[in-house]
């Protein structure tokens, strides 16, 4: 895993990830999600492991659908090119390039990722699956990123309801979470 070894790339991805305003989008998710990749992922490739690092680096609550990601993906190339300056060994192939900013592009989770976004989408939303305690520390996260946005509490709530509503669907995500916490379990006993 080269690139979340690259210290001078991680630096610079953290620091989009440190501003003010996140609440669950910030560091913490990022070195997360860097953590789960080593653990059950060891075998990203470069794209999928720029893509991780710049999946949010632009995160504007109540931006239009997919400006955050088109965003995250132009700064995730500027980022390289910039750093490639200084040290040529960041130096990736423009397909290399290109195939992670579709990959960042497919993290809007409006509808199922390609399959060579998959990986990356699924680290991305495992905070879905986490035991219940985490779970709502992240959805107080992403209220804290929407409060200037939505201040009536029940109307933020109606409409993050939305979010978790498989697409194209009638399933939600709660239901679909409660019945892989209990069907998880069956597929990995002895």
């Amino acid at each position: 895993m080269r690139l979340f070894a690259h210290r001078a790339l991680v630096h610079a991805a953290r620091l989009h990830y440190a501003q003010p305003h996140r609440g669950y989008h910030n560091a913490g998710h990022l070195d997360e999600l860097i953590v789960l990749a080593r653990e059950h992922t060891p075998d990203l490739d470069e794209a999928e492991q720029l893509a991780l690092l710049f999946h949010d680096a632009v995160y504007v609550p109540g931006a239009a659908k997919g400006d955050n990601e088109r965003l995250s993906a132009v700064l995730m190339k500027a980022t390289v090119a910039t750093l490639t300056r200084a040290d040529e060994t960041l130096a990736m192939s423009a397909g290399d390039l290109a195939r992670a900013a579709r990959i960042i592009e497919a993290t809007t989770h409006s509808r199922a990722p390609p399959a060579e976004a998959a990986r990356i989408c699924d680290l991305d939303l495992w905070r879905l699956a986490s035991p219940w305690e985490a779970f709502q520390q992240h959805a107080l996260g992403i209220r804290h990123e929407y409060l200037h946005l939505v201040t009536d509490e029940p109307a933020f709530w109606a409409a993050r309801h939305v979010f978790y509503e498989s697409p194209g669907t009638a399933h939600e995500w709660q239901t679909w979470r409660r019945s892989l916490r209990e069907f998880a379990p069956l597929l990995f006993r002895d």
